[in-house]
């Protein structure tokens, strides 16, 4: 076995690299029997099922603050350090693939294994979803890899609808521009009388 030096890092294989020194008993839980791929497969599969279970927690933590306040009280509870694991991305995450099944949008058996999978799966549209369907990609084991590819050809703008779309952008802007003058004159009365006082 070759041991790896600076150099020569980009053309050595998997194989010849050399096994790191043992690690220290008790390091590492036991197999318990387990072989590697079992207990690997076991660790994702608890993995899925707390993603599931911190997203129900969320869910009940968000029905029992005032409409309109869960956003602002979770960004300030992982702000202070309180939720120091969390982002408010993941907490959305969590709780979409939790509303999905708690819905019946998606069953848990559907549920995909990989929790991006998961993710993505219970992100979709209704519209989207059935035909995730009948194309086979609602089952446990999709991959995030299939999801993306089937999401980005859903969603990608066809080219006869582009002209639309941008004639739909253009009045967009010009609604805001309209919106941006009366805002300005809207301020330029309320600083005239700020200064009548």
């Amino acid at each position: 076995m070759k041991k790896a030096t600076k150099t020569a890092v980009s053309d050595i294989r998997f194989d010849d690299i050399q096994a790191p020194s043992p690690i220290p008993a008790g390091a590492v839980k036991s197999l318990a029997g387990e072989s590697f791929e079992e207990s690997i497969n076991r660790l994702l599969e608890e993995s899925r099922e707390r993603f599931v279970l911190v997203g129900e927690i969320l869910l009940d933590w968000k029905a029992s603050v005032p409409h309109g306040q869960f956003v602002k009280l979770i960004n300030e509870r992982i702000e202070a350090g309180a939720l120091r694991n969390l982002s408010y991305q993941s907490a959305n995450r969590y709780m979409t693939v939790a509303a999905a099944l708690r819905n019946g949008f998606v069953g848990p058996d559907d549920l995909p294994k990989e929790s991006e999978a998961a993710y993505l799966l219970t992100s979709l549209k209704e519209d989207e979803l059935k035909i995730a369907k009948k194309e086979g990609l609602v089952r446990s084991t999709v991959r995030k890899a299939e999801l993306t590819a089937f999401r980005k050809r859903l969603r990608a703008p066809s080219p006869a609808s582009a002209p639309d779309r941008r004639a739909e952008l253009l009045r967009e802007i010009e609604r805001a521009k309209d919106e941006e003058r009366r805002w300005a004159e809207r301020r330029a009365q309320l600083e005239a009388e700020l200064a009548a006082l």
